[in-house]
């Protein structure tokens, strides 16, 4: 793929497509962003649901590939309405890469830790064999292999907790509980890759050159525990990282009761993105860059 070719962004609307827009912007190609209302960001209004809709959008965009980034990210919100998981995540990119392989378009499905139980063999590879624990994560593995299968030409690159843009995410709540409560509890014992959305935003549009097809895992460096990351984020922010009270999921989901199993050690390591020279910055460096920014939502503090 260069740069001049029109690049559809499913999810135009969602925490990682406002950066992808900007980034494709920004390398030279024509981006369109595909989201199912009208909201910034969204250029052409479909339902990935609806297959006809899709086909209509895919027709008069004509795009050379697809970003995939469009799904129901909701943990537990997957976990309370399974066939809205199915639906979206499941058929709506069995739509989206079915379709785009009628018509000859490229497509990388972003994909999600959250695929494996994390109950051993961190930082998983590549070809690890997937074992999720969640419904979000099983519909995730539905959306992967209806992906992989309409294609042998299509990718699917893994992330995971990512945050950054307008939606609610972990920085911002971090930030939000300190300037209502004064502290937050945060579980220690959950580790994973934390992924700020314009690093992975970059590396997505670095991947279109390489067209690359299969499994991929494209994260910010290194591994954190939930309660790390919040720290490190109070810290960037300028607040008081002591307010950070470190639990175990044990004792948080005794006073927190949630529907969704989360994946203890759900590091990913990103050994096909790095062979091709795409590496993210460390996961430090990124909340590092970002946190100052965030803060200024929250002066009040």
């Amino acid at each position: 793929m260069t740069a001049c070719e029109r690049i559809l962004v499913t999810g135009a609307a969602g925490q990682l497509g406002g950066y992808l827009l900007r980034r494709l912007d920004e390398s030279g190609y024509a981006a369109t962003g595909l989201g199912r209302g009208e909201a910034p960001g969204v250029d052409r209004v479909a339902d990935i649901r609806d297959r006809t809709q899709v086909a209509d959008a895919l027709d008069q965009t004509q795009p050379g590939a697809i970003i995939h980034g469009a799904a129901y990210t909701d943990v537990d919100g997957c976990e309370r309405d399974p066939k809205l998981a199915d639906a979206i995540n499941r058929v709506g990119s069995e739509n989206v890469a079915t379709l785009a392989a009628e018509r000859g378009i490229r497509v990388i499905g972003v994909g999600t830790d959250f695929v494996f139980s994390g109950s051993g063999g961190a930082p998983y590879t590549e070809d690890a064999a997937p074992d999720p624990i969640s419904v979000y994560g099983a519909s995730k593995l539905a959306g992967e292999q209806a992906i992989l299968s309409a294609d042998s030409r299509f990718a699917v690159a893994r992330t995971a907790w990512v945050y950054g843009g307008r939606d609610k995410h972990f920085p911002r709540t971090v930030l939000t509980m300190l300037a209502r409560h004064g502290r937050m509890e945060v579980v220690d014992d959950e580790i994973g890759s934390p992924t700020f959305a314009g690093d992975l935003a970059e590396a997505l549009v670095a991947l279109l050159p390489h067209r690359p097809s299969g499994i991929l895992h494209l994260t910010n460096e290194g591994a954190a525990s939930r309660f790390e990351l919040a720290r490190r984020v109070a810290v960037e922010a300028g607040q008081d990282a002591d307010r950070i009270v470190p639990v175990s999921t044990e004792a948080f989901l005794a006073k927190y009761p949630l529907p969704a199993r989360r994946p203890a050690n759900s590091t990913l390591a990103n050994t096909r993105a790095a062979a091709m020279g795409i590496r993210l910055p460390p996961w430090a460096v990124a909340v590092a860059r970002y946190a100052p920014a965030l803060a200024t939502e929250f002066s009040e503090i």
